[in-house]
């Protein structure tokens, strides 16, 4: 009599019930970030068939049979699990009456293929999509849906919100823990944001302000420099600029590249990292498997590994001026946990790389407008008058260049396709009437101004917008969604020249 395992393995009903068993398991848990487990769990299982039934044979030809054997029962278990995954997916699933590209509702490799491996703009893909489909909501995923409701953003990310963050936020923390914006755990956020808090208030901030001062001077010096030339790349020289910043503020290190005039090795590693998160960040398992196996993501995990060093070199010094880390390390050890070393990447990336692209967008933007460039130095001279710089209480009181950052935030958002949210378990309703099922994954996406927010032209860079009350007389609703979006979405820095608010807000996650 065969051995139970072989039993099993020959009973095609048995394999077949063992498949809709593990689709039941996927079903009503979330293995984003557990796969491996799983794959662990195939190839031991597959495996011991294998030599089982090998090891049962007696005749020349048993390691023949004990394969067929293998890849029958293979064959039946994935064929019978892929079908009733599809089958769920396209037609029961809780989901299925919302709007959205047929085969994204199977799964979301095809939003990697179509709207991220093309060009790297998922979000132009994603807006394409709301405007053929013509709905604030639409289905994006197997059970994920991106919204166009700007006045769903404080249900989804306010404070007061039910919702979680989603298995995004847990992609890489096998490798070195959570950090402050990544952690899913609502009370561990609030606690591990209050020492953020003590890193960015009123107090703290004036003591950074020297420091921004000599790197904002030495940019200003550089780019008189660069000014003779026939061109400039600025979009270099404030991604120099802002991680220079960062390292000082944030490590108490310099990178010296706005004196150097060329980006560290390190940055532009951390550039390559960006590229496995775009791809991977929307099938959460792949960029799991990815991290556990360097497979393309080498860079991801060198620069994962280049800023625990960066930190752990920071604890054994004490620098002269309070950095970012003064608040944040125990001054009585050298030792640095995970969840200081994840807290180190949210530094380098939030500090830094989302603060260059809206410095270069305000370049940009000022470019083409000159009419704006001429009224905005007018507004900064009249203040500064005999000034070098311009302290906090200035800018507190630089209405206009408030206006112009609102509105480059608007035109160019640093994060374009917004960021990830799960609902509760009892669901919510959007204030369009729309009900999403509890364990849904959201995705609060940025409208491009060319298609929403109907201020005077949304596709023109005109800061009065921002300033001027005629625009909320006209539309009112639409003003108060466009306050809306600055705040939660846009993550909108100029608030912090008042108390720093926005600073801890990008840098800590707010609203969870």
């Amino acid at each position: 009599m065969p051995p139970p395992l072989l039993q099993l393995a020959h009973s095609k009903p048995v394999v077949a019930l063992l498949a809709l068993a593990t689709h039941f398991v996927l079903h009503n848990g979330e293995w984003d970030n557990s796969f491996h487990v799983f794959l662990a769990i195939w190839v031991l299982a597959f495996g011991s068939i294998a030599i089982t039934e090998f090891s049962q044979s007696t005749n020349s030809t048993s390691m023949v049979g004990a394969f067929n054997t293998t890849i029958i029962t293979a064959i039946v278990y994935f064929t019978v699990l892929t079908t009733s995954i599809l089958l769920h997916r396209g037609f029961f699933h809780r989901l299925r009456s919302i709007p959205g590209p047929f085969l994204a509702r199977f799964s979301k490799l095809y939003n990697v293929f179509v709207g991220v491996l093309p060009h790297f703009q998922y979000f132009k893909k994603s807006e394409e999509w709301h405007r053929q489909y013509k709905t604030d909501v639409i289905r994006t995923g197997p059970r994920e849906v991106t919204i166009y409701c700007a006045d769903a953003i404080p249900l989804v990310h306010g404070p007061m919100s039910r919702c979680r963050k989603g298995p995004w936020y847990a992609g890489v923390s096998h490798l070195g823990g959570a950090s402050t914006q990544t952690t899913r755990d609502k009370e561990e956020h609030k606690q591990r944001r209050k020492a953020w808090d003590h890193a960015f208030n009123a107090k703290a901030l004036r003591e950074y302000e020297p420091r921004l001062n000599r790197h904002a001077l030495a940019l200003m010096s550089r780019l008189k420099e660069q000014a003779k030339l026939p061109s400039v790349r600025i979009t270099n020289w404030v991604n120099y600029y802002s991680f220079d910043v960062m390292g000082d503020v944030g490590f108490s290190r310099s990178f010296g590249m706005v004196e150097k005039g060329e980006e560290d090795e390190m940055i532009k590693l951390l550039h390559e990292s960006m590229s496995p998160l775009s791809v991977f960040g929307h099938v959460n398992w792949a960029l799991n498997l990815a991290t556990r196996t360097a497979a393309g993501a080498k860079a991801l995990l060198d620069h994962i590994n280049w800023t625990a060093k960066v930190l752990e070199e920071r604890a054994k010094t004490t620098p002269k001026e309070n950095d970012v880390f003064s608040w944040l390390l125990d001054p009585n050890t050298t030792k640095v946990s995970p969840e200081l070393n994840a807290d180190s990447r949210l530094l380098v990336v939030a500090g830094s790389d989302t603060t260059a692209a809206t410095l270069s967008w305000i370049a940009y933007e000022l470019c083409k407008h000159p009419e704006i460039q001429i009224k905005l130095r007018k507004e900064i001279d009249d203040l500064a008058t005999s000034k070098s710089h311009l302290d906090v209480e200035d800018v507190a009181n630089c209405a206009f260049l408030d206006g112009v950052i609102n509105e480059a935030l608007r035109l160019h958002p640093p994060v374009p396709s917004g960021v990830q949210r799960e609902t509760p378990p009892e669901g919510i309703t959007l204030p369009n009437g729309t009900y999403i099922p509890g364990r849904i994954i959201i995705w609060s996406a940025n409208p491009l101004p060319s298609t929403r927010f109907p201020l005077l032209r949304p596709a023109s860079h005109l800061p009065p917008r921002a300033l001027d009350l005629r625009a909320t007389r006209s539309h009112p609703r639409q003003a108060r969604i466009h306050a809306l979006q600055h705040r939660y979405v846009q993550l909108r820095w100029p608030e912090a020249r008042n108390d720093g608010a926005a600073q801890r807000n990008c840098q800590s996650g707010a609203g969870f």
